[in-house]
């Protein structure tokens, strides 16, 4: 690898893969960035559009076992499983479920933290730098409970953010009404609010303007589809479907859910997973939010957006190539007419995002085990928008030499295999 300015490659243009791009081109990089659709229209898409420091708490704890059930009996519920796509994603369940011990979460919230700490300056930095620092609104988040019962079973993953720097408060009734007045929650429900989360008037124009920031500084993009990949200690190469073949001093792969598939390429697989999102876009929702206001007990956030009111939520396990099911996002019509009376849900846009589940819910934020050249950037699940920057800048430092300036130890590749 040059010392002076490494040609890099980084595979995927999602919010990680932009940030690293232009992370990298900022350190003095050479940088190809390479995707099969333009920045911003994968995963990156149609997120909740919310930057959400506070969530720390991994996805499998002690007891969810004993949820689980009831979600998948319930057609309105959080969860469902492609019962025929069990097979392929059963060893994936097993590995999630045995993670959620207390060790596991706490070591999986102290990861996510470390990163969590540096969110708003590094988000700071890259909207200033790409002239977007309009399109995010800094009004913390509503979390809305249906019932006190609902609110002290989920406490402790609030009172673990107290414990790690992220407050939280709750609302009394009246001023719940004062923030929120088109709101109206459960009787028996408990309401809060998180002051250090943000969101974006358009997720999608954000990532593609970090990606256009990161071109206009020099990287070098390229639309196609990576269909090998290698590395030797002299350097990295692609070939893609359109027959090309670029060649480079380094690779970073941050190709979300599809990661894998190169990734066994280069090294082997890692227990990651599609967890499918779905979102409901309301071009004409006739009520008004200023806060982005999340249903505890329903799994779904509203996100007030420039383009109306986006419903994001829901979680399907499925083949990554299986065909979306458009019925999870009229679902969350559903809900939200349950909080919002007067919400008008047509015209709608509907879609659906394949979030990269890593089995203890923490990325890969790591250089390869097998080859100096190569690092990785992906599974990180629901909070690929929010660590996305952070990501980046900590790639950079590692394709340089550079301190990080975080133990990287957590998101370590191989932490999966024994040594």
């Amino acid at each position: 690898m040059s010392a002076h300015a490494p040609h890099c490659i980084v595979i995927g243009a999602g919010i990680v893969g932009s940030s690293c791009a232009w992370h990298l081109v900022q350190a003095g990089c050479e940088v190809t960035l390479v995707d099969r659709v333009e920045p911003g229209l994968s995963t990156s898409f149609g997120n909740a559009g919310c930057i959400s420091p506070s969530q720390l708490a991994p996805y499998s704890y002690p007891g969810v076992w004993k949820k689980i059930p009831g979600w998948l009996r319930d057609e309105l519920g959080p969860l469902t499983i492609r019962w025929g796509h069990l097979p392929w994603i059963a060893t994936w369940l097993l590995r999630f479920l045995r993670s959620g011990t207390a060790a596991g979460v706490r070591r999986a919230a102290e990861a996510q933290a470390q990163i969590m700490y540096r969110v708003p300056a590094d988000w700071d930095a890259i909207l200033a730098a790409s002239g977007q620092s309009a399109m995010r609104t800094s009004n913390g988040l509503i979390v809305l409970f249906d019932s006190e019962e609902e609110f002290h079973a989920a406490k402790w993953q609030y009172e673990l953010d107290a414990e790690l720097g992220f407050d939280w408060r709750q609302l009394g009734a009246d001023e719940l009404q004062q923030m929120a007045p088109a709101l109206q929650p459960a009787q028996q429900g408990v309401a809060l609010h998180i002051p250090c989360w943000q969101h974006l008037a358009d997720p999608s124009a954000v990532s593609a303007g970090i990606a256009r920031a990161a071109i206009a500084a020099g990287a070098n993009w390229r639309q196609d589809t990576v269909q090998q990949v290698a590395a030797t200690s002299d350097g990295v190469s692609l070939t893609t479907r359109e027959g090309g073949r670029i060649e480079a001093d380094a690779l970073v792969i941050a190709a979300g859910p599809w990661s894998n598939l190169l990734a066994r390429q280069l090294d082997h697989t890692v227990p990651m997973t599609p967890k499918r999102g779905y979102h409901s876009m309301l071009a004409q929702p006739a009520v008004k939010l200023d806060h982005p206001v999340m249903s505890a007990s329903r799994s779904f956030v509203m996100t007030p957006m420039a383009a109306g009111l986006r419903l994001a939520g829901t979680a399907e396990f499925a083949r990554l190539d299986a065909a979306p099911n458009y019925r999870r996002a009229m679902i969350l019509q559903q809900h939200a007419q349950r909080y919002l009376p007067g919400l008008n849900c047509a015209p709608s846009s509907e879609w659906m995002g394949q979030r990269p589940m890593m089995a203890d819910s923490v990325p890969v934020i790591s250089s390869s085990p097998r080859h100096a050249n190569v690092y990785y950037a992906f599974g990180h699940g629901h909070y690929g928008l929010t660590q996305g920057p952070s990501t980046g800048r900590i790639i950079a430092a590692l394709v340089r030499g550079e301190d990080p300036g975080i133990d990287l130890a957590p998101y370590r590749f191989d932490r999966f295999r024994k040594h």
